[in-house]
């Protein structure tokens, strides 16, 4: 895991080299074990290091091929970088180091970025530059797990791990459209537009190449609707359910073997569930003292006493932090400098961040992470009643669009009530999520399996947006103490069989499965009949929790808190017309002022943490859940009181 930073002149020149250490050494959480900086003509290049296979210095980066006419900055890990250096050996190249970073060099100056990428089984973004011809190809891997930013111009191309280190070389102006679209409930960006004006993401599994005089040209290597097969479901409807579980846990455990593999220690997150739970069980058959890592959120949501059995009966140590509530308050500023947009969608990265600091001051380097698992076998607790509540939409929105086609009268009774926002938010945010959700839907539309297993669609829903802002999360909490996140679940092959695993294996119904979420479906099937063959069923059949909190929901946020922000500014409105706007918010939109307030302060105006952190400490409280439930009823009645005018449609 490092930090990659790169400026390209196109009409060549002198870079200052002095700016590029500046942008590098915005990124050293993410690289503490060295920096490198080069510079050639028209050519400048940053790297943070973070060292995890082979230690020595020879594989620092920026790393140059053996004319020095190529130079590659790479962030992450190429799992099956063994296999593909032996296939190049075997065609002559020699080497000089044991990194994966020098087989992903030469694979690409051999074979091409069209036939290498398909063949790279891990996480990634990098960049090769051509310094004769400045030509630069970057790419990012399949789901999304390693950032890749970029601003382009016809005469200048600047790319990095982290739009902080953008600053020294452009004005840092907020982009509008997404500041909209977060207030309209936008999750925050993945891929494209970001939070600033001219700052772009590479989006999974795309490659882009920019050279001299062409426009950047940027198309897919993989999408992850290619994992769909027809074959492969055929396959798999047509064997036992042992035998299904038997194939989940042989590809489980080897996805551990090439996740765990590091020069560096290595350890696991252990939320208490049971995805986690699965891989330390895995991963402790081969390495029988790995280190464990767990926060403990004080209080009703406490995951700890899980955690602790599964330390005891595996004999590992479980190291563990408290998380009171106040953290989740007083970290905001933190977090926020390192997620680097408002985070209300996880109110739960303040953890995450305390675990990587507690892993960091023990010398791990990696941390193994349960991400994955919900998406593809379907964990979350609405999905197991999903059949029954589109059931309920479809029954409510029928009987909407009936009263609503009563001549004169139907949209007097009941008028719309979204109108085109989500179309307006779709524009604001440059479609994402709904682009998306199109594209699976073409894919799905020439599916067999798809036809016969609706359920497919959920999987491969989730494992686009949603999986990315999660990936997003663990990325950046875990690079505030520079500690790696790394994914056995996102393993190609996994996620191959995944993909076109029978929804029936996912969901099950089960007359002894009794959860008030979903009565009689238990979740994650294959996924727990695995975990059952190495810990306590009171472990692998656990309901999810993950860190939950409803701190964020009781915040009381006194409108003296934004007696000197500047957003009246960002969002064009006069110092009266944003103290109204303050105080006529809902707590929940004022949270998400609060937010965006913060994100200004450290992100855009690159505030120290202090002043944002005392202005919460002053004016923002944490309700009782009591309290929070009688603010809420009373916010309830003066809406009601309120008259109400009638909306013009947008």
């Amino acid at each position: 895991m490092c930090g990659i930073f790169g400026v390209v002149e196109f009409r060549g020149g002198t870079v200052d080299k002095s700016l590029i250490r500046q942008s590098a050494e915005t990124q050293t959480h993410r690289g503490p074990d060295s920096i490198g900086v080069f510079s050639a003509d028209g050519v400048g290049l940053g790297h943070n290091r973070l060292s995890l296979v082979d230690l020595s210095e020879r594989a620092n980066q920026p790393f140059l091929d053996e004319t020095g006419r190529y130079a590659l900055v790479f962030n992450g890990e190429i799992y099956n970088f063994h296999e593909l250096k032996a296939e190049l050996e075997g065609e002559g190249q020699t080497f000089r180091t044991t990194s994966d970073t020098e087989v992903l060099l030469y694979l690409l100056l051999r074979q091409g970025a069209e036939v290498a990428l398909p063949k790279l089984n891990g996480m990634f973004a990098f960049a090769l530059v051509d310094l004769k011809t400045r030509q630069v190809t970057m790419a990012r891997d399949r789901f999304g797990m390693k950032p890749l930013h970029y601003h382009a111009t016809a005469d200048r191309l600047i790319f990095a791990s982290e739009t902080a280190a953008f600053g020294p070389w452009m004005e840092m102006r907020p982009h509008a459209g997404t500041v909209a679209a977060y207030l309209m409930n936008f999750g925050g960006p993945t891929r494209g537009v970001t939070f600033f004006d001219g700052i772009y993401q590479l989006g999974p599994g795309e490659v882009m190449t920019a050279a001299p005089g062409q426009a950047p040209d940027i198309r897919p290597f993989f999408a992850l609707t290619d994992f769909i097969d027809d074959g492969e479901y055929d396959r798999l409807l047509g064997r036992s359910e042992t035998e299904i579980v038997d194939e989940f846990e042989a590809l489980m455990t080897d996805s551990i073997r090439l996740h765990a593999f590091a020069d560096a220690r290595v350890g696991a997150f252990c939320s208490g569930g049971v995805d986690s739970s699965l891989i330390v069980a895995l991963a402790s058959r081969s390495n029988s003292a790995i280190e464990l890592f767990h926060a403990n959120v004080v209080g009703s949501w406490s995951e700890v006493e899980a955690a602790r059995a599964l330390a005891r009966h595996l004999k590992l140590e479980l190291n563990a932090v408290d998380v009171v509530e106040q953290d989740f308050v007083t970290s905001i500023p933190r977090v926020m400098r390192h997620y680097g947009y408002p985070f209300t969608y996880h109110p739960n990265c303040g953890p995450l961040m305390m675990i990587a600091g507690l892993a960091r001051d023990t010398g791990v380097k990696g941390l193994l992470s349960g991400e994955g698992s919900d998406e593809m076998f379907l964990g979350y607790p609405w999905l197991g009643r999903k059949r029954i509540t589109d059931a309920w939409d479809r029954m409510r929105d029928g009987l909407a669009g009936a009263v609503r086609r009563i001549p004169a009268v139907g949209t007097i009774l009941l008028p719309e009530q979204q109108l085109n926002a989500m179309k307006v938010r779709n524009i604001l945010n440059g479609r994402e999520m709904l682009d998306d959700l199109n594209k699976v839907s073409d894919a799905l539309s020439h599916s067999r399996a798809a036809a016969r297993d609706p359920r497919m669609r959920w999987t491969l829903d989730y494992m686009h947006h949603h999986l990315r802002t999660l990936l997003h999360r663990n990325d950046t909490m875990g690079m505030a103490a520079s500690i790696e996140a790394r994914f056995p679940f996102l393993e190609n092959r996994i996620a191959h069989f995944a993909v076109n695993l029978p929804a029936r294996h996912k969901l099950k119904f089960s007359p002894f499965t009794l959860e008030k979420a979903h009565p009689f479906i238990r979740d994650k099937w294959v996924v727990r009949e695995v975990a059952d063959r190495y810990i306590p069923r009171d472990l692998s059949q656990r309901i999810k929790i993950g860190f939950w909190t409803t701190v964020f929901q009781r915040l009381d946020i006194s409108e003296r808190y934004f007696a000197t922000s500047g957003l009246g500014d960002m969002l064009s409105l006069s110092r009266r017309q944003f103290s109204d706007l303050v105080a006529e918010a809902s707590p929940t939109f004022r949270l998400k002022l609060l937010h965006l307030d913060v994100w200004q302060r450290i992100c855009v105006e690159r505030q120290e943490e202090a002043a944002p952190a005392a202005l919460l400490s002053d004016h923002v409280r944490i309700l009782t859940e009591s309290e929070a439930r009688s603010t809420r009823r009373a916010g309830a009645k003066k809406k009601g009181g309120a008259a109400q005018l009638p909306s013009a449609p947008v």
